[in-house]
């Protein structure tokens, strides 16, 4: 398995492939409006280099995907943060550590380049303790979400 940081603009039709068969194959659709990635917005945020893109890759194949939003943080104004929009792993390869793998990847890696804070959600619907705890993430707020 390898790991790679990416820009979204070299391999987006891959992403978007995998983040559409993802979605298609779990249930992270119940409960939130269909899917519809925006993707002019995220490939603007490549551009700007406010988007950070990392990949699993399994003899060249796209199987995990982690992709975070960069920025400076709107409460903590001398710090830089970075949001996980969407972090996915093919359903055939679940199980395998690659969620873990990206997610440590990613925080070793943002950390190089003066991140000092990041942030993930966990959706609920998955009925599985968020692996975030185990990587010594702590829970500091709650979201919700009301489709109007």
């Amino acid at each position: 398995m390898e790991l790679r940081k990416e820009r979204l603009k070299n391999c987006y039709q891959e992403v978007a492939a995998l983040i559409d068969d993802y979605y298609a194959r779990t249930n992270a659709q119940d409960g939130i409006p269909k899917l519809e990635m925006h993707w002019p917005f995220f490939l603007k945020l490549d551009k700007a280099e406010r988007l950070w893109l990392c990949t699993a890759r399994d003899e060249g194949k796209l199987v995990g995907v982690g992709m975070c939003i960069l920025g400076m943080h709107p409460q903590h104004r001398t710090k830089q943060y970075a949001m996980c929009n969407t972090l996915g792993v093919n359903p055939d390869y679940r199980g395998k550590g690659i969620g873990t793998s990206l997610v440590e990847y990613a925080e070793t890696q943002l950390r190089e380049k003066g991140i000092s804070m990041m942030i993930h959600g966990h959706r609920l619907i998955y009925k599985t303790e968020p692996l975030f705890t185990k990587l010594g993430f702590v829970e500091t707020e709650r979201m919700y979400m009301k489709v109007l």
